[in-house]
This record gives structure tokens, sequence and C-alpha cells, in this order.
């Protein structure tokens, strides 16, 4: 891997993150249909469209920039399909929920997910069942593959889905850089369906920061451990970036 010499928003690392999010999981399918799985997840099912995606919040900058390049009547269209899904949340009283997240109990992420998913919300980004930005989606979303039947997606449980197992989970990885301090043990993350009112609402802009510090950070994240120790013990010698 290759970053600039200079500072950078974290944001511009978001393709870089993509990227490797992507060959993980494409290991990872390998391996799976390897031991005899089959990937149930193709164009045309967008079950899993309906639940609740966290984004880091660089994440949730880079959607609403997405939209804002968007031509002007895609605009408007995908932002009444948000608008739309306020309305939605709001009627079912979600909405406080999803806009704290940061206290809700041990334990309660499950049931606000379940709940969100009963409303049967499509992602704005949905259209014939597939995802219209699919270059430019979350980390989440490209994490998320399923071996179990398609049919199961419809009323997911811990016992009718089965995932792909990553070894490890990027889009935490990457929402770890939005963190003020190293000592922050809450993730800070905002749910994409609120993503384009939550930049408005938040003046903290991440100061840019030289490009190969957010990567070993990000590596750092990945493994819990520094670059430094991993380097030593020759676990994540691969993994380790080429700075230019």
């Amino acid at each position: 891997m290759t970053v600039p010499k200079e500072p950078i928003a974290p944001k511009e690392m978001l393709p870089l993150f993509f990227s490797f999010a992507d060959a993980v999981v494409g290991a990872a399918a390998k391996g799976a249909q390897e031991g005899g799985k089959t990937i149930s997840c193709k164009k045309g099912c967008g079950a899993c469209c309906r639940q609740l995606v966290p984004l880091s919040e660089t994440e949730a900058r880079w959607i609403r920039e997405v939209v804002d390049r968007l031509p002007p009547s895609r605009q408007t269209e995908i932002r009444e399909r948000f608008a739309q899904a306020h309305s939605r949340l709001a009627e079912s009283g979600l909405l406080e929920k999803l806009l704290e997240p940061e206290r809700w109990k041990k334990g309660e992420g499950w049931s606000v997910a379940m709940s969100y998913f009963r409303l049967g919300i499509p992602c704005p980004f949905l259209e014939n069942e597939a995802c219209s930005i699919h270059p430019d989606r979350p980390v989440k979303c490209r994490e998320y593959l399923v071996t179990s039947p398609a049919e199961h997606c419809r009323q997911p449980s811990a016992e009718t889905v089965s995932t792909v197992d990553l070894p490890f989970q990027m889009w935490i990885a990457a929402a770890r850089l939005d963190s003020t301090s190293p000592a922050e043990r809450k993730i800070r993350w905002v749910p994409l369906i609120l993503a384009m009112e939550w930049p408005k609402s938040s003046s903290e802009q991440p100061e840019p920061r030289p490009a190969h510090e957010l990567l070993r950070q990000f590596f750092d994240n990945l493994t819990g451990k520094t670059a430094e120790k991993a380097s030593a013990s020759k676990e994540v010698v691969s993994a380790l970036p080429v700075l230019d």
C-alpha cells in the first residue's frame, strides 16, 4: 500500500480502506467456498439493505459528499428518501434512540437493530434491490456476506443466518480513527439512515494527519497491538504498509 507523504483528512484514506476490506472479504469468501459453503448474497437480493448500518463519523461525511456530487435531480430524489425515512423513524418512536446511540445500555444494540429492521425502511441508495453507490458503499456493508439460504435474511435471527467469518471487523478499526483520545473506549458511529443530517450538527472536523500515521493506526486498531510489536513478533508483517 502506498500513501501520500503530506497530511491528509481521514476521509481521503477511505478508498484505501475500502480496497483493503474488499480484499479481506474476498479471501474470507473464497475460504468459505473452499470449505463447502455457498455465498447467498447476489445482486437483486436486498434484504440486508433494510438493516441498521453503522458508519464511522468519517464515512458519514463521505456519504454526504457522495450525495453532493450527484446531479441535482438525483440529489433531490435521494434526499427525499432520507427525509421519508426520518419521518418513519419519528412516527415509530425510534428516531430519538438512534440519535443518541452512546446512551444505549449494554446489550441494547440488538433489540434496537431488530426494531429498525421490522420497520422495513430500505436504504435510500437501494434501487431494484441493488446498491446504487456500490463502489462507495460503507465498510460494514462490504463486510456482510451470508452462507445461509437467502430467504432467511427476510426474518433474520442468530439461529437462521450464518455470515462469512472475518479475521477482524474493519469498520470498527476505521471508526476508532475518529476517536479524540486513544483512551476513548466507546466507538463513535452514525446510523447510515441519519448520515445526511448528522454532519450538519457536527462542527468538529478532524485535523489532517500524516497519511502513514493514519494507515499505521488503522492496522493497530485491526490487530489490537502496535505495529512495532506486531512487526517484532512477525505476526502481521505482511499487513504493514509500504510507505512513500
